[in-house]
């Protein structure tokens, strides 16, 4: 049985100890265990190993061998746990760790004792580098609100240690000194776990954060998957246990995990559009003997939103405004018009070439498709029966024409119109159609009238008519004086010949037609009794 000797120094204790020992470096490495803080390592063993004897010495950068002691000058400590082990922690600026190749390196000498002779082995226990994440600069920190302020370590944490996170510090906070600011935060944590912090505005528009999650990884599947909030970041952390685990031969053990946000996609008769955003963040650990360091991290959002163009001959134009007050528009070489998903599309259909104040301009039905063509599908309503499409949860905001900022000569021959700008989605995918996003409309003109004001009022009764009505693109002949043909805004021209008096329906024109054909009818069978009778009279005037 081996013996232990204990010594006492000024104001400094440490230990050598001797203890059976059998197959000594295998069985002390695998009870042994490293944890790489963010300022320092600690390692702690047991203090007895059945069957094994040997002593414990730590080498300084020159190769030096020490007692292990506590020394406050060189960042070293030893002490005893209650369970029974030792624990020896080591500053990384302190006298006992080296950097090698983007670790620190704390080296040890074991003695085993076999038969009287002394055998020594080095063992090396490393901790990456860790890359300093970049520091949120004071603009961004100070933007932070209290209430979009989620904690990024708990206190207390001293401003180098939050920096080193890549996060804010504010003394002036002292429950929440320490809380994330940049747009993506990661973290391969020193105890083996995975942090993911992200802003809503890490995508234009804003994420969703309650749509965001752990592709793969739940409460079930992963025990350790946590989630924290607030109004405008979120923070994922969970166990790199969690995470998908790969190795290639000589190279360290990479474990990846990916986060996703959801879209929410709304449905109308067959079309399927989505406002939100999209997001992919994977990242990557890369896991050497007992050290882990993030070696990538991926962010992947959505392709440069889709953009919304519209073209047009003379008499009726489309055109897409530069802001709301309609002071600019964009030119033919500003096409296609680049928005981001939710962003207001100020679009505007006017007479042109019409001098007449009576005239009205009305625009029947809006809706929008992913060709140049407006017959053909995915087709989403903008403006159904005159009136804002009720189904869409980003209802069309029509916008008054004339204020005292703008300068129109005859209002009533301008419609405004604001759609919060989305794109198509495969129905059976989810995955955003790839194209262009045209607008088209089909208009009719009207003159007011004792029976008719040409005022569209959409009220909530007309608004439910108009969800329910049937969606027709193109619309009906409107009659006038002269003669008038339409052409569906979906190539944005109107034709106009001679002076408009009224509107009228396609079942206004069959209900002429068939009343004229029941009148032609009685017509004819009226001449042909007529002609009967009148021969028949004849006839008899002959034979008297």
């Amino acid at each position: 049985m081996g013996s232990c000797r204990v010594g006492l120094g000024i104001g400094l204790v440490f230990w050598t100890w001797c203890v059976l020992w059998s197959e000594a470096r295998k069985l002390w490495d695998e009870s042994s265990h490293l944890h790489c803080g963010v300022e320092s390592l600690e390692l702690s063993f047991p203090m007895t190993i059945e069957g094994a004897a040997f002593s414990l010495t730590v080498l300084d950068y020159q190769g030096e061998p020490h007692i292990l002691s506590n020394n406050s000058a060189c960042g070293f400590g030893v002490s005893k746990r209650l369970d029974g082990t030792m624990l020896i922690s080591a500053a990384y600026d302190g006298c006992y760790i080296t950097k090698e190749d983007q670790e620190y390196v704390m080296t040890l000498l074991l003695e085993e004792i076999q038969n009287g002779e002394v055998d020594q082995y080095k063992v090396e226990k490393r901790c990456p580098i860790t890359t300093v994440m970049d520091v949120p600069s004071p603009s961004i920190c100070s933007s932070v609100s209290q209430v979009d302020k989620l904690s990024c370590m708990d206190p207390p944490v001293s401003q180098e240690v939050c920096a080193q996170a890549g996060c804010c510090f504010s003394l002036s906070d002292p429950a929440m000194p320490c809380y994330y600011g940049n747009l993506l935060t990661t973290q391969c944590s020193g105890d083996n776990h995975m942090v993911v912090a992200f802003s809503k505005d890490l995508t234009r528009p804003p994420l969703n954060l309650t749509s965001v999650h752990v592709v793969g990884l739940d409460s079930f599947t992963c025990p350790g998957l946590s989630m924290t909030m607030s109004a405008s970041f979120a923070a994922f952390q969970f166990p790199l246990a969690c995470a998908t685990k790969s190795q290639v031969p000589g190279s360290p053990i990479v474990y990846e995990s990916t986060i996703e946000a959801l879209r929410n996609a709304i449905s109308w008769r067959g079309s399927t559009i989505t406002r939100d955003s999209t997001m992919r963040v994977t990242v990557q650990c890369s896991y050497s003997q007992s050290a882990i360091v993030p070696v990538q991290v991926g962010v992947s959002t959505l392709p440069p939103p889709l953009p919304v163009t519209t073209s047009g001959p003379l008499l009726l134009e489309m055109r897409i405004a530069q802001d709301v007050q309609y002071s600019s528009y964009f030119s033919e070489i500003d096409y296609p018009v680049v928005k981001v998903l939710k962003d207001p599309v100020y679009v505007e259909v006017r007479l042109l070439h019409r001098t007449d104040p009576n005239l009205v301009l009305i625009l029947n039905d809006c809706w929008a498709t992913n060709t140049p063509d407006p017959t053909l599908v995915p087709q989403w309503p903008i403006l159904l029966n005159r009136c804002p499409f009720d189904g869409d949860n980003y209802n069309t905001q029509t916008l008054p024409v004339g204020g005292p900022t703008q300068n129109f000569p005859y209002p009533d021959h301008y419609k405004h119109f604001a759609v919060s700008t989305f794109t198509f989605v495969d129905q059976s995918t989810q995955m955003a159609l790839q194209g262009l996003i045209y607008f088209h409309c089909s208009a009719s003109v009207c003159v007011p009238s004792a029976t008719e004001n040409c005022v569209t009022s959409c009220t909530p009764r007309r608004k439910r008519m108009a969800k329910n009505v049937a969606f027709k693109p193109l619309k009906n002949v409107v009659t006038s004086d002269g003669p008038v043909d339409f052409i569906p805004i979906g190539k944005d021209t109107l034709k106009l010949e001679g002076h408009l008096y009224s509107e009228y329906s396609m079942l206004d024109v069959v209900r002429a037609i068939t009343a004229g054909g029941v009148v032609a009818a009685m017509c004819l069978l009226f001449l042909a009794v007529w002609f009967r009778r009148r021969s028949q009279s004849k006839k008899h005037k002959l034979n008297a």
